[in-house]
């Protein structure tokens, strides 16, 4: 069997050789170019100062041809395919999976099984990881997609922003409250839903306060250690700072990793992301 996802499970970039997981990344317009997501033509660091620059990057779906280019390729290896896609809440992307996988079951042999994530970043990530441990159960792709569907409610992600005006550029705040939000300086908690869209969750003062927010969070709903993953745009040292509250008392380190530019784009740096399996 084939485990597959995009770029925006935003897992470390040596996991996809290591586990031997396939991977098509999402893409990223910016200053007249166009780059895969994850690309080292445009690291991190390059990417976000940009933006703090006033470069106004945009994301593109995947569409129906490079979604049944992966797949036919994929095919050629003569397995079954198990593809844990970005929440729907959030892109059509997993739609258009969804839609080509369809029809490339109708006429090949081996079978494409797509996967709603309902998740993004390191959410998805887990939900990969966990799909991984099955898989190497010698579960089969049924077994696999039954249990990792009954997981998804349980897969926590919690954030924290720097910056209102990403939120409001990319519409998912309006400007009235990001102005407001601006003003009072307030950093607000979010999450993602159970459709797997960004909703809002608490609002605190100052980026300490949203910090101490996302660690008692988790550690009051986390229920297994194995998968804790901190994402982070651009703010490793508050990453940092964050993973050691969570190991002093959980007795594990999070793995902390920086976040995928696609996500990136919507968030803007200074994103602060907490992601686990809870109640």
């Amino acid at each position: 069997m084939i485990l597959s996802t995009d770029s925006t499970a935003n897992l470390p970039k040596e996991y996809y050789e290591k586990f031997n997981i396939s991977m098509i990344p999402m893409q990223i317009y910016m200053d007249g170019n166009t780059y895969d997501d994850l690309s080292e033509e445009l690291s991190p660091a390059s990417y976000y100062k940009k933006m703090q620059a006033g470069s106004v990057p945009t994301t593109t779906q995947i569409n129906e041809f490079r979604a049944k280019e992966y797949f036919e390729k994929l095919l050629t290896k003569h397995e079954d395919i198990l593809h844990i896609g970005f929440s729907s809440g959030l892109s059509a992307s997993t739609s258009t999976l969804m839609r080509v996988a369809d029809e490339l079951n109708k006429t090949h042999e081996n079978k494409i099984v797509v996967i709603d994530s309902l998740n993004a970043a390191s959410g998805q990530g887990i939900l990969v990881l966990k799909a991984l441990d099955l898989i190497n159960e010698s579960k089969s792709i049924d077994e696999v997609k039954e249990e990792i569907t009954k997981l998804i409610p349980h897969v926590h992600s919690f954030f924290t922003i720097e910056a209102l005006k990403y939120l409001v550029r990319g519409g998912r705040l309006s400007k009235v409250s990001g102005f407001i939000g601006t003003l009072l300086k307030i950093k607000p908690i979010l999450r993602v839903d159970e459709q797997g869209k960004l909703v809002a969750f608490k609002k605190v003062i100052s980026r300490r306060k949203s910090i101490s927010e996302l660690s008692k969070i988790c550690l009051q709903n986390i229920t297994e250690k194995k998968y804790v993953f901190i994402d982070h745009a651009n703010c490793y040292d508050d990453a940092k700072e964050l993973a050691n509250m969570l190991s002093e008392t959980l007795g594990v380190t999070p793995i902390i990793t920086e976040l995928t530019q696609v996500i990136g784009c919507h968030t803007g740096p200074g994103l602060l992301a907490v992601f686990f399996v809870g109640n």
